[in-house]
């Protein structure tokens, strides 16, 4: 049956705002019953504009941190338009859509939660048009920072330079990033880290690379920074390139995390885990990964033999496998 119109008994009728259905009666809404309470929202930074809803590409915003406000709002109300805010359940799933243009969008220093975000365009570990780029290639700030939990990033390419991040993460919780480039494009200079995260928790990090369109970043990934614990997190199929570490951690807390599969470069060392923790069970786990690096393949300060196995480490003079076991 068509949506009720005014003269009308009864009826259903979609509202594609809220996708909910609507029951009617007498031209007033008696019931609505969403699918979910969570939303969309759309991005595009040619056609999209600041003062749209986002709600459908018609009226996409223009920028992704105007994309994150929304949803923030909107899930801290509990998926309840106008409501009161809600401070013991504000789980509510939102979903951001951006569309890979000709034109970077602009840096973002507050990140959702309980969100997940899509790069609607080309492979991002490229260097033309039609990926989705996010950052500031001038090095004036970092490409993208704040804190998280619940959020995943899917197709998207962050770029930063100088002594900025393409990606500077003060917590990272149950969250991840798929398919995804960080570093600096043709238009920037080397950033300092391309991948830093200060606390990270749950954290997958699958099928991502390091760019370097113009110059190495310093350092590729940066975990566990400043003091920081990398807890129960999966890195696996990923690759950097950088010019003094590939891949460093110095959490002294890694308890349950798996790195698998990956290539790790850098001028002076491919994989360092510097973690002063003695007991195994406390850190992560290195498997089947591939450390070079101009002076060092791999380093694990403590319990490499136990944990770091059937690696390939190449350093300036040595190709061996590394802590091999059977």
């Amino acid at each position: 049956m068509g949506r009720n119109i005014t003269a009308s008994k009864r009826g259903f009728g979609y509202d594609p705002v809220t996708r909910s259905l609507g029951v009617y009666v007498d031209g007033a809404l008696a019931a609505s019953f969403p699918p979910t309470p969570g939303r969309t929202y759309f991005v595009n930074n040619i056609t999209g504009a600041s003062t749209n809803d986002g709600l459908s590409w018609a009226n996409a915003m223009d920028e992704v941190s105007t994309a994150i406000t929304a949803s923030e709002t909107y899930r801290e109300l509990g998926g309840v338009e106008g409501g009161s805010a809600v401070t013991t359940n504000d789980y509510v799933r939102n979903t951001i859509v951006i569309q890979g243009t000709g034109t970077t969008y602009g840096a973002v220093s507050e990140l959702p939660s309980y969100c997940d975000v899509f790069g609607l365009g080309a492979v991002p570990f490229g260097d033309g048009t039609g990926i989705v780029v996010l950052g500031d290639a001038a090095g004036s700030t970092d490409g993208m920072a704040g804190s998280m939990r619940g959020t995943n990033f899917y197709n998207m390419q962050f770029v930063g330079a100088s002594t900025k991040y393409a990606v500077d993460l003060a917590v990272a919780y149950r969250s991840s990033f798929e398919n995804c480039a960080f570093g600096g494009n043709a238009s920037s200079a080397a950033c300092a880290i391309a991948f830093n995260v200060v606390s990270a928790s749950g954290l997958v990090m699958r099928d991502c690379k390091t760019i370097a369109h113009a110059a190495f970043p310093v350092i590729g990934y940066g975990m566990a920074t400043a003091g920081g614990n990398w807890n129960e997190c999966i890195m696996e199929r990923c690759y950097a390139n950088a010019s003094t570490t590939g891949y460093s951690n110095a959490g002294y807390l890694q308890n349950g995390s798996i790195v698998r599969n990956c290539v790790f470069y850098g001028g002076t060392t491919g994989l360092s885990d510097t973690s002063s923790q003695t007991g195994v069970g406390a850190l992560a786990f290195y498997v089947d990964n591939v450390g070079s690096g101009g002076t060092t393949g791999i380093t694990c300060t403590n319990g490499a033999q136990a944990r770091a196995l059937h690696n390939i480490t190449r350093g300036s003079t040595t190709v061996a496998i590394y802590y091999a076991i059977g």
